[in-house]
């Protein structure tokens, strides 16, 4: 049965081609679902593998040394912004005690510039209060994070109160 014996038909061959090509097909087919099975059988193996890949990289990050050393010049810059604050918020009270003294506590009976003077104070004093607000809510977050709060002096307020008259 060769073809050059002229047993073989035309037929035969075409027969044979189409059975070789749904052959392949099949085999094509059945690898794609072999592969498809594969990645959902090996899916929980590689989810885990990201998760310890990124819980590795943030303990990496965390104890980073520069990030130590970040974290821990960033709460004594933070408790000290805020010591600083209630300096300056004491120093302009004073001011306006002192104009209330020269000048008596009715501020209608004062100069124009006077009150502009006082206005300005109490404007400035509004400010320092605000920015005290800011750096106590950055502090007592920052205090709260686990991986900043592992290089917050141990000397430092765990936290810092929002009354200006009470920090130490």
């Amino acid at each position: 049965m060769s073809w050059e014996d002229g047993n073989i038909s035309k037929k035969d061959v075409t027969k044979t081609g189409i059975k070789l090509w749904m052959w392949f097909i099949i085999a094509l087919v059945a690898m794609s679902i072999l592969g498809f099975i594969g990645k959902i059988i090996l899916f929980p193996a590689k989810v885990a593998n990201n998760a310890a890949d990124t819980a590795y990289g943030v303990v990496d990050k965390t104890l980073n040394a520069d990030n130590a050393l970040f974290n821990y010049e960033n709460f004594h810059n933070m408790y000290q912004g805020a010591k600083q604050q209630v300096v300056n918020i004491k120093n302009n009270e004073k001011s306006l005690n002192n104009l209330k003294e020269t000048f008596g506590e009715d501020t209608s009976k004062w100069s124009k510039d006077t009150r502009q003077e006082y206005y300005h104070i109490k404007q400035t004093i509004d400010g320092y209060k605000m920015q005290y607000e800011r750096i106590v809510s950055d502090y007592n977050a920052d205090s709260k994070k686990f991986n900043r709060n592992l290089f917050k002096d141990k000397n430092l307020p765990y936290e810092l109160p929002l009354d200006y008259n009470q920090l130490k």
